[in-house]
């Protein structure tokens, strides 16, 4: 993977803007033989064991006091072959008396994403998006949109962010990852009218971390998906794999490699990862100090690495332990 490919990370990190995509393939919510729902890529009349539970998952308990939390990395683009999940996770979830997650994306009405885009991601004063791209990097805009069967029109009242936003996801899309098969909208569905659901940030505040790059910057973020956009499918098999063997150390190598090579990198990694390990820490903390069970879903590259959440739980003095 050359470069620091730092739009498709930040997909990988970002939740909340994913419910703004169309879903494409189903997963069909089944009764297991207890009458539980349980997720599957094939009709209800298949039957789908559970994939059994052995090894290491992407799965950690961090407990003190009274209070406990199960971290679960997310995946937030799925594929089918993800389903049913190990049975270790849904044991947590159903253990668990609130889901905690990054944003409810299923509690936000069409109306309000519609006022959220009109108001983050789209020029308010008659600037257009051609107007802040050199003829070349606008070129290069109509060829991808168009490969991906997009009209470069849909685009120009776009910032530049959300442009490279919306071309990787739909991207991602056409080579069969989806968000609906994302792990945060699995337990989402599983845990609405039945547990507590806590946001750790929301929508709002998501689409909000990029009103605070330049308009240079989030020009640097367009050319550089539109060079790299085609390494996406690549990069969430790797994850996916790493996710699947409950390796860690493997999915922080995937977000380390050139992360911090370029200044626009080095920003991104303290904007959409670093400040929002600590400051959803602090969240998390807060819940347990009040005891419970809680079942956390955010991004797999928040949660290793030095700097990452589980490393700061350690450092509050929570015993952590990888289910």
């Amino acid at each position: 993977m050359s470069g620091s490919n730092i739009i498709v990370k930040a997909l990988a990190l970002l939740m909340g803007m994913l419910v703004l995509m169309s879903a494409q393939a189903e997963i069909f919510q089944c009764p297991d033989a207890a009458g539980a729902l349980q997720f599957q890529n094939r009709p209800c009349a298949v039957v789908v064991q559970d994939e059994p539970d052995s090894g290491k998952h992407f799965l950690w308990q961090a407990s003190v006091g009274k209070g406990t939390l199960y971290l679960l990395g997310s995946i937030h683009f799925g594929t089918a072959e993800m389903y049913p999940l190990p049975l270790v996770m849904t044991s947590m979830f159903k253990r668990s008396e609130t889901l905690v997650v990054e944003a409810d994306v299923l509690n936000v009405s069409p109306l309000e994403i519609a006022q959220l885009l009109a108001s983050k991601a789209m020029y308010q004063d008659g600037t257009t998006l051609r107007q802040q791209l050199s003829e070349k990097t606008w070129q290069r805009l109509e060829q991808v949109a168009a490969s991906l069967g997009m009209s470069v029109e849909l685009l120009d009242m776009q910032k530049p962010w959300f442009v490279s936003m919306s071309l990787t996801a739909l991207a991602l899309k056409n080579l069969g990852f989806s968000e609906e098969k994302g792990i945060d909208i699995h337990f989402l569905s599983l845990a609405r009218g039945k547990k507590k659901i806590v946001e750790l940030e929301g929508l709002a505040w998501q689409l909000g971390l990029f009103e605070q790059l330049t308009p240079e910057e989030q020009v640097l973020m367009l050319e550089e998906s539109l060079n790299e956009i085609e390494q996406g499918k690549d990069f969430f098999e790797r994850m996916l794999a790493f996710w699947r063997a409950g390796d860690g150390a493997g999915i922080q190598a995937l977000f380390d490699e050139g992360m911090l090579a370029e200044q626009a990198s080095e920003r991104l990694n303290q904007l959409i990862m670093l400040g929002r390990n600590k400051s959803m820490t602090e969240k998390l903390v807060r819940m347990a100090e009040q005891g419970g069970r809680y079942f956390v879903v955010v991004g797999a590259g928040h949660l290793p690495g030095d700097e990452g959440i589980i490393a700061l739980l350690k450092q509050r003095g929570y015993q952590v332990s990888q289910l």
